[in-house]
């Protein structure tokens, strides 16, 4: 069996403000509390003004939640790997961003949808059409980035293969409505469970609500939202996040001390990230910020990607003290760490009852990450070293398509047969697909299983 040689994923960061044995001997503990505090950072940034700008754009471009999901939201949330890309092409001259991205795929798939359905507390009715038109995107996504890097070298006009196959997802975004109109015309003659499928996923409210006792009842199916709809009330999305009563008025001030005993020490430990936010980000919730919902956005994902790289760093250290094998780390907490932000997204959007919202999120932002790929590749190929290649390592290429390819097929089968409802039962199925999937991955990478043994550089 040949032995590889893997870098330690330490070495792309900075050097750690522990020795190894100071670490040992309890200043772990200080990775700990850094990592716990990086998780109520990002919770906060997507809480306070991710959300609320992604609504407001959303609003004002009159998207479908399924749209929306897969192209702000999933941009914002996918900013982390975005970063990534960037570092590993031009910084370290490495592997990192293939590796981050493919390596925690069957996470985003699989451990985002699990997370969505157990801490949700209340069932969202998925649609056909947006699931299926994701799941299709990111298989042609996926097969495009494998055949690229299968030589071990890219191309400036590969990378701008990528960049095409994202503008036609977006096109075909653009254009929702009437494919998918077009698609239950042409598929009712042969195919009638397919079409009764789609046709409820058109007749589905966008947002899901419905309350006789409010003043007013909106129900508004797929077809009367084009990407671009006029309309002088307020969008479903602004009146589901906020409530139909503080529609017209300003949220209460972040610093404003909750009653609860419980909440008031999370606040207060949460009071210098407040404070940094509230410095840096505008309040687009807030009539005075509103119109700057774009600098919301922007800003938001730029902290994100920061509170991330701190997260994975800490990580990255914690893991190597600990003596995890790296491979383990890279397959599990790594790839759950670079994925924080949109674990966090979507459990807070499918705790509103926007499923559809949620999972194009989980599977749009998958497709934005191969972009996340294509957009370092062309500008170096392109306009900074057009004579020569990027260089890759493509080893393992075959067993990363398989298991991309077994989560794709089996997510969309496990909500097809769980009656098109993202709830805990789903949850469940898919908590237990992705440890399983994540096991084999981290037997296969250790060489209990097939034959790819693999040592660390210089050990």
């Amino acid at each position: 069996n040949s032995t590889q040689c893997v870098i330690s994923p330490s070495s792309e960061f900075p050097e750690g403000f522990f020795t190894r044995q100071e670490r040992r001997d309890g200043g772990i503990v200080i990775y700990f509390l850094i990592i716990v505090y990086m998780f109520m950072a990002i919770s906060i940034v997507c809480d306070e003004y991710f959300l609320p700008s992604l609504e407001i754009i959303s609003e004002s471009l009159g998207l479908s939640q399924d749209v929306a999901g897969a192209t702000f939201m999933a941009a914002g949330s996918s900013a982390p790997e975005l970063v990534t890309a960037f570092l590993g092409v031009f910084i370290t001259n490495g592997d990192i961003g293939i590796s981050t991205i493919l390596g925690s795929a069957i996470y985003n798939l699989l451990g985002i949808c699990a997370a969505c359905g157990l801490l949700s507390n209340m069932v969202s009715t998925l649609s056909c059409w947006p699931l299926f038109r994701d799941c299709a995107a990111y298989a042609i996504s996926v097969a495009a980035v494998l055949g690229i890097i299968y030589d071990n070298r890219v191309y400036w006009y590969e990378g701008t293969l990528l960049l095409l196959i994202y503008g036609l997802y977006v096109l075909v975004l653009c254009f929702d409505i009437k494919i998918n109109q077009y698609i239950i015309k042409k598929c009712s003659p042969c195919c009638t469970c397919l079409a009764k499928a789609m046709e409820r996923s058109e007749q589905q409210p966008l947002m899901g609500w419905e309350d006789e006792g409010q003043p007013f009842i909106r129900r508004q199916s797929r077809t009367d939202s084009g990407i671009f709809y006029e309309d002088s009330g307020y969008s479903q999305l602004s009146i589901s996040l906020r409530g139909l009563s503080q529609v017209s008025e300003d949220p209460p001030s972040v610093f404003n001390m909750p009653e609860a005993d419980l909440k008031r020490i999370f606040w207060v430990l949460s009071l210098p990230i407040i404070t940094l936010l509230f410095l840096t980000t505008p309040d687009c919730r807030t009539k005075f910020w509103k119109n700057y919902f774009v600098i919301t956005f922007s800003m938001s994902a730029i902290w994100i990607s920061a509170f991330t790289y701190i997260l994975v760093w800490m990580v990255t250290v914690t893991g190597e003290t600990l003596e995890i094998p790296d491979t383990v780390m890279g397959l599990t907490l790594l790839a759950a760490g670079t994925s924080i932000p949109d674990t966090i997204t979507s459990v807070l959007v499918a705790r509103k009852g926007k499923g559809d919202m949620a999972m194009s999120n989980i599977v749009g932002s998958n497709v934005f990450d191969m972009l996340c790929l294509g957009i370092p590749w062309f500008i170096k190929t392109a306009f900074i070293n057009g004579s020569a290649p990027i260089e890759v390592n493509s080893r393992g290429l075959t067993y990363i398509t398989i298991s991309l390819n077994i989560s794709i097929i089996f997510l969309f089968l496990a909500v097809h047969f769980n009656g098109w409802k993202l709830d805990r039962k789903l949850g469940i199925v898919c908590l237990l697909s992705y440890l399983g999937l994540a096991t084999l991955s981290v037997l296969y990478e250790l060489g209990i299983i097939g034959n790819n043994k693999i040592r660390g550089c210089g050990g």
